[in-house]
């Protein structure tokens, strides 16, 4: 198999189950949207499939589901270049959670890379499976939201060096002002704290006065714009 020489860091057991050709094109089921516990915001328009037209062509190649047979999620690593990559189920869980059907809905996500950022592939076309790098916090079809990593997946993970590395050569990161900076570290606080609060690890007044806050001086920094 393809797979064969590389060096996995996480083996589970192989898939054994068939993957019907509408796994990932069926409509959503109230189940899945009850999974996920801020759908609201993802999907503000509510959770009925009708507003998410999924694209026929959603399906999977045959290298990947040669992969899951062998093991059906884990990881795999090579230099610097982790891929660890998702279940059958954990690819579906991954597109509905990550609110791909509303900003990338032919993008679909088989890995992470162990920094935030997706390995997909990219079927916008229907010709191929070709592979990207799409940051999970930054989804869509602009070109600044995605780099085209390769073909095939043994040709994406035969490299050794850091995936984020293309990303950084095609895209370097512009140096920010100081108040672009301030406005970073105030969205990465306010993003700590929600997190915070839904693992319990902050009581109720320390949030919302720590959430007022951080608010209010977002709000400072944008009206002085």
């Amino acid at each position: 198999m393809w797979f064969s020489k590389f060096s996995f860091f996480d083996k589970q057991s192989g898939l054994t189950e068939l993957v019907s050709d509408d796994f990932f094109t069926k409509p959503f089921s109230k189940e899945e949207f009850e999974n996920f516990p801020d759908i609201e915001s993802l999907y503000p328009n509510g959770r009925d499939s009708k507003y998410f037209p999924i694209p026929h062509q959603l399906k999977l190649p045959k290298e990947y589901i040669e992969l899951l047979q062998y093991s059906n999620g884990g990881g795999i690593i090579n230099g610097e270049r982790e891929f660890g990559f998702f279940s059958l189920e954990e690819i579906r869980q991954m597109y509905i959670n990550y609110g791909f059907p509303i900003w990338a809905p032919a993008f679909l996500p088989i890995a992470f890379n162990g920094g935030g950022k997706f390995y997909a592939y990219d079927l916008r076309e229907n010709n191929g499976f070709p592979i990207i790098l799409v940051p999970a916090g930054n989804l869509g079809y602009d070109d600044d939201c995605w780099v085209f990593l390769g073909n095939t997946l043994e040709e994406v993970l035969s490299k050794t060096t850091n995936v984020e590395d293309e990303l950084d050569i095609l895209y370097p990161e512009k140096e920010l002002s100081e108040k672009e900076l301030q406005y970073k570290q105030l969205r990465i606080e306010l993003k700590e704290l929600e997190e915070n609060k839904t693992k319990n690890q902050v009581d109720l007044k320390t949030y919302l006065l720590s959430k007022k806050r951080i608010e209010a001086d977002l709000k400072k920094l944008q009206e002085n714009e």
